[in-house]
């Protein structure tokens, strides 16, 4: 569905209360006077470089990674870096900042505030621009100095920061607009300026390189005293405001070389504290409701804890420990990880920049050392350079080889998923997730996917039932709609609507409210859940959803409920991974194979089946592992009009031979 602007706007509103929408007339007003050179930075005072600023990042336990660091730098340098679903890999030293690599739409230098940046056809696709613009390719190579000392690095360093400080002036165009973009680009800054030797380094020898630094260190403060007065507020105050405080806490850190420092640390300190306890349930799983940006978040409040480890507060540590513990759980024998919510396929920093970097086992491996955690070390097959660029010289235990893994917990009853399986850290381990948590968080829920009661599972670590993923965000309403809506998901759809009703590309007029429990025997485990998004129908529908794993039978038992009076065609949705081959064993049985590994599902007979694969009238059949890219898969929909209340059976047999 296309939402007219209008209705878009309308949608918005309703989402934000009265204080909200006051502060946004006090950000327009301020906009307003910026745009005119009022209350900005344009003149910085000089830094004092007397100030004594902080080198967190540990150097020790590079050497050892020292061949994999300057191939993965050399490779930046000579060929590119990797940008979503371009073929080509894009120049990233010196790029044309402001022109779009996707469509060549060169972005104008117009007052950044006010830029529509969403509109593709002023700069072209923005999530491109702005991802080259995070300078995460800065730090591969100010690694690679660090344990090389080549000059080489260093030069290209110093071009890539002047060719963006020329080409992107304080305040206007695509790369001014967005305080988070700022705050990611800020924390790369940092971690490069660390690994070249901060103010002393041989960067800054000489005149010439006295004034460069001078000049960069003009658009550092710039960056905080943008950040600090445009911080995410009410109901944007998602991953974007922890992002944002990460940045200036850190950007504090680094360069406390001018009196304001001071004030924005306490603020950004402040609001990471708060954020962490708001943002996060108890059982540490993000209230966005997305695996990708749980680990986004993770990094965040990660690299803020390094940054200072004595400003933080025991519970705000233990934040960090439960939201690793989750993605630990969520984790199957092979490392696979739902795709639950949207995922863009963003990192916070550059240090993952290398080939095979697994982002959720990276974290596990820091969370293992941080939190002496075997399991999470165990589940993560050893550190690898990301972990130990944030920690340091490695424990021995960080090089043995995956065992067998224990999981954190596998009931996260706040969050919303529930676990369950069979043989778990083994290879012929069963692992299946049931989703009952909320659409997402705050009023846009804008990371939410209508997901309620979908499943995923797989089998001696192969894929079956997936989650597809998300592919776009702006730009393809069509693409955008589907994969966050309910026929992407292994879950039911009445009467061809979504479970929460879509208002916008980061909206939802009504959420869906979703429940479950789990209840875990040694030969029997079972889900239970329901949600009301049907409710609001004129014959209200109440989906109840049990799921019993029989261990001793190697059956799953899919049982949906349909609580109502009236007449509804309902579809049950099954998408498989693309490495599945799907195929009729008769008229209402399937048998799926992965790499040697095979299932069946029976379906009762009243239900009608369909496969479907690499549809795109309407969307159907593909998933999406890489944002902006989406491969061709099976789906099967088995769809019945019921009269009344009913219940359809679905059961997967596995592990037979």
């Amino acid at each position: 569905m296309t939402v007219n602007k209008n209705i878009w706007l309308l949608n918005r509103l309703k989402a934000m209360g009265p204080k909200e929408i006051l502060y946004r007339f006090g950000n327009e007003a301020r906009s307003f006077a910026e745009s005119f050179g009022f209350m900005t930075a344009k003149v910085v005072a000089g830094a004092d470089l007397r100030r004594t600023s902080s080198c967190w990042l540990p150097m020790d336990g590079l050497d050892s990674d020292s061949a994999l660091i300057v191939s993965s730098a050399d490779q930046i340098l000579n060929e590119g870096m990797n940008l979503f679903a371009l073929e080509n890999k894009v120049p990233c030293v010196i790029p044309e900042w402001n022109r779009d690599p996707s469509t060549g739409k060169l972005c104008p230098l117009s007052f950044g505030k006010k830029l529509k940046f969403k509109d593709q056809s002023i700069c072209g696709d923005v999530k491109y621009l702005w991802e080259l613009s995070r300078s995460l390719q800065i730090v591969p190579l100010a690694r690679a100095w660090q344990v090389s000392g080549d000059e080489k690095y260093l030069r290209s360093i110093r071009s890539m920061v002047e060719s963006w400080l020329d080409q992107c002036p304080y305040m206007l165009g695509v790369h001014w607009s967005s305080s988070l973009e700022i705050g990611i680009r800020l924390i790369n800054w940092s971690l490069a300026w660390q690994y070249i030797g901060g103010v002393d380094s041989p960067l800054f020898d000489g005149k010439d390189g006295e004034l460069f630094r001078t000049c960069w260190l003009e658009s550092i403060f710039q960056h905080i005293h943008f950040i600090d007065g445009w911080y995410s507020k009410g109901s944007s105050a998602n991953n974007h405001l922890i992002g944002e405080a990460a940045s200036v806490f850190i950007g504090c850190k680094t360069w406390p070389f001018w009196e304001e420092c001071e004030k924005w640390e306490a603020t950004a300190l402040n609001i990471l504290e708060t954020e962490s306890r708001t943002q996060v349930f108890d059982d540490g799983v993000d209230r966005e409701q997305t695996t990708s940006y749980q680990q986004f978040v993770i990094d965040f409040l990660l690299l803020s804890y390094l940054a200072d480890k004595n400003k933080f507060p025991p519970k705000y540590l233990k934040t960090i420990e439960k939201m690793i513990g989750f993605l630990n759980s969520l984790m199957d024998v092979s490392g696979n990880v739902p795709m639950i919510g949207d995922a863009d396929d963003g990192m916070v920093t550059g240090l993952g920049m290398y080939d095979g970097f697994h982002p959720f086992k990276s974290l596990l491996a820091t969370g293992g050392i941080l939190f002496s955690r075997d399991d999470f070390l165990q589940k993560s097959g050893g550190c690898d350079l990301k972990s130990v660029s944030l920690m340091g010289s490695a424990p021995n235990y960080c090089q043995q080889g995956i065992t067998k893994a224990s999981f954190t917990s596998r009931e996260y009853s706040s969050g919303g998923y529930f676990i369950l399986g069979d043989n778990f850290g083994t290879e012929s381990e069963l692992f299946l997730v049931a989703d009952a948590g909320p659409l997402g968080y705050g009023a846009l829920a804008a990371h939410g996917h209508a997901d309620a009661l979908s499943i995923y599972m797989s089998l001696a670590g192969r894929e079956f039932l997936v989650d597809p993923g998300t592919y776009v965000y702006n730009g393809n309403s069509k693409w955008r709609d589907y994969f966050r809506g309910t026929s992407a998901h292994n879950t039911v759809r009445v009467d061809g609507l979504n479970q929460s009703e879509i208002g916008g590309s980061f909206l939802w007029k009504t959420h869906a409210e979703a429940e479950g429990s789990v209840h875990l025997d040694r030969d029997v485990e079972t889900f239970r859940g329901k949600h009301n998004g049907y409710e609001r129908l004129s014959d209200p529908v109440t989906h109840e959803r049990t799921v019993s794993l029989d261990k001793l039978g190697k059956r799953i038992v899919v049982q949906d409920h349909l609580r109502c009076k009236g007449g509804h065609s309902v579809e049950q949705f099954w998408h498989f991974s693309e490495d599945c081959g799907v195929v009729f064993d008769g008229p209402h049985n399937i048998i799926v194979t992965n790499s040697g590994v095979s299932i069946e599902m029976h379906f009762g007979e009243a239900v009608s089946l369909q496969m479907l694969k690499g549809e795109s009238t309407p969307p159907f059949g593909c998933v999406s592992r890489k944002f902006g890219v989406k491969v061709p898969s099976v789906t099967i929909i088995a769809d019945i009009y019921i009269e009344g209340d009913s219940c359809l059976i679905s059961e997967i047999v596995y592990g037979r031979v």
